[in-house]
């Protein structure tokens, strides 16, 4: 077919995502022909030459072929769709360059944001398994007439996330991967991989998936951007996949900053990103871009009642937490003795060392104040590559870091140590006084728990800060601070850093209800006589906004 009767007759075969199109304007050989093609009944055929300053590199014998039959006007219909063709002919004959002179010349910041951004954002399928009862009157008579009989009910829930690290290191928000069983993450190119959390912040909506892709593949990932100088009216764009659409974009602008938006519970998402850009169920966890396609924001709610009034959490709330979501001395049970941050430069970002414990491994090799520029041999940008690829080390292991320090380039080696495992029920009896086991597919089948994984109560002392938040026999604790547990080694991780009197923010499950306590620690540690419990915590989980809230997780 013909370069320029093509986009004629196919109408929609270059449309590109992000851009805004106008259905009653047609481009053919350089030749913008309006309502070509299109009921002729009390219509004549306009055919309008583009703008002689800027011909689109149209050759001059078609600019004045189109000139001079724009003069005519054919009130007969025959004539008039005679006419069209001959146009339609003509441009056609133009040089197909020109098709793609034109097509380039659609592509706006907000077409080559979305094209950055697009490679680096997944999509999130979840499975969570819940209780339903099976009764022959269901709906509001349940309520009158219970069924004993209940049945495991597997639910599929939906969301987004981005890729932060070519190993596979991907941020999403909390509560779309929580209570989750199964979780399966589709990348751009439609491959599929399985995921496990590896951190989670209820109090901040974000959470770190990892998946493991093929050996030698280094993944696309999005840079994180800025947020501190963001702009009420400028533009933004949400990728998502809203009600399972993947790699959706939608576009709008930045109508306020430092939102508030209230949960159940009393828990508070502060200095949110308000935006109109439209945010839909399934979008939470996607990225949030400016126009030149940098990460500012991170999707996480809706206003329900209303159209157009989503939120986004600023990246650099993510880039504060990321080292304590992704703490490589907790998950490698290393030793490194520095906190590194990533901080805003007038040259760009910088990875600076803001702490160092003293007699710790880097204690006397690294200075506060250090600029990191390679670990290992790899660069260093952000703080997720300086994380991650910490991670990668684990214990015990050296690394090699270059740093510039007073102007001038450093090599210093950092000797990380292996910590010896705690014993984790050890703890919680001694900190909370509640006895744990760890919970096996199996025994969540026998025991009908709400998750087959995770760590099940089987003994609570007399008057323990666990009798006191009111956990019962059979609750299955399954985070513990940010960190998701699974066995005693994870939690012993965790607790070992506990002091006596400090509060540890928990998720347990019961039922078909997850909710997150504080549950402080006590000193000294308490008798070993268990006691009835009280009634433990029944507030709904977090995602459901109470009476009078304005928001919803998408």
């Amino acid at each position: 077919m013909l370069p320029g009767a093509a986009r004629y007759l196919g109408g929609h075969d270059d449309l590109l995502a992000g851009q805004s199109h106008r259905p009653t304007e047609i481009f053919v050989g350089g030749i913008n022909v309006v309502n070509v093609g299109g009921t002729y009944t009390d219509k004549k055929l306009k055919v309008l030459e583009l703008p002689w300053s800027r011909g689109m590199g149209v050759p001059p014998v078609f600019r004045l072929f189109g000139f001079v039959l724009s003069l005519f006007a054919f009130e007969d219909r025959a004539m008039n769709k005679f006419a069209s063709w001959i146009v339609l002919a003509v441009a056609g004959l133009a040089p197909a360059g020109m098709a793609q002179e034109q097509l380039a010349s659609r592509v706006t910041p907000v077409v080559l944001a979305y094209r950055r951004a697009k490679p680096s954002v997944v999509n999130i399928s979840s499975e969570k398994i819940v209780t339903a009862s099976i009764g022959p009157f269901g709906g509001a008579f349940e309520d009158i007439f219970p069924s004993p009989l209940r049945r495991e009910v597997a639910v599929q829930s939906l969301g987004s996330g981005f890729i932060v690290h070519p190993a596979g290191y991907i941020v999403t928000n909390a509560h779309v991967v929580s209570r989750a069983t199964k979780i399966a993450v589709t990348l751009s190119d439609n491959s599929k991989y399985p995921a496990r959390v590896i951190s989670a912040d209820p109090d901040h909506d974000l959470a770190v998936l990892k998946i493991e892709p093929p050996k030698g593949v280094s993944l696309p990932h999005l840079p994180l951007g800025r947020s501190d100088d963001l702009m009420v009216g400028e533009t933004v764009l949400a990728v998502g996949n809203p009600m399972g659409l993947s790699h959706t974009v939608t576009g709008g602008i930045v109508s306020a900053l430092d939102r508030e938006l209230e949960f159940a519970q009393g828990v508070k998402y502060t200095g949110l990103i308000q935006t109109d850009a439209p945010i839909n169920p399934g979008s939470s966890g996607g990225p949030l871009l400016n126009v030149r396609g940098e990460l500012v924001g991170i999707n996480t709610a809706i206003r329900a009642d209303a159209q157009n009034i989503g939120f986004a959490i600023p990246v650099d709330k993510l880039m504060e937490l990321f080292p304590m979501l992704l703490n490589f001395e907790r998950i490698n049970r290393a030793d490194f003795g520095a906190t590194v941050q990533q901080r805003h430069g007038p040259a760009g970002d910088e990875l600076r060392v803001t702490a160092i414990r003293a007699g710790g491994p880097a204690d006397g090799k690294l200075k506060v104040g250090d600029r990191l520029r390679a670990l290992n041999g790899r660069g260093l940008a952000q703080v997720p590559d300086f994380t991650c690829e910490m991670l990668a080390l684990g214990a015990p292991a050296k690394a090699y870091l270059e740093c510039q320090r007073d102007g001038k380039a450093v090599n210093v080696t950092v000797d990380i140590l292996a910590k010896p495992k705690p014993n984790g029920n050890l703890l919680a009896r001694k900190l909370f006084g509640m006895t744990l086991k760890e919970v096996t597919p199996e025994s969540a089948r026998e025991l009908r728990l709400p998750m087959d994984h995770g760590l099940m109560v089987v003994g609570i002392d007399g008057a323990s800060p666990a009798e006191l938040i009111g956990l019962r026999l059979k609750d299955v604790v399954f985070q513990v601070g940010t960190a998701y547990v699974v066995d005693m080694e994870s939690l012993g991780v965790i607790l070992e850093e506990a002091a006596a009197g400090q509060a540890v923010r928990i998720g347990v499950a019961r039922g078909n209800v997850a909710t997150w306590v504080n549950i402080r620690a006590q000193s000294p540690p308490a008798g070993t006589a268990p006691a009835t419990p009280h009634a433990a915590p029944t507030s709904e989980p977090r995602s459901a906004p109470k009476a009078g809230a304005v928001g919803t997780n998408a």
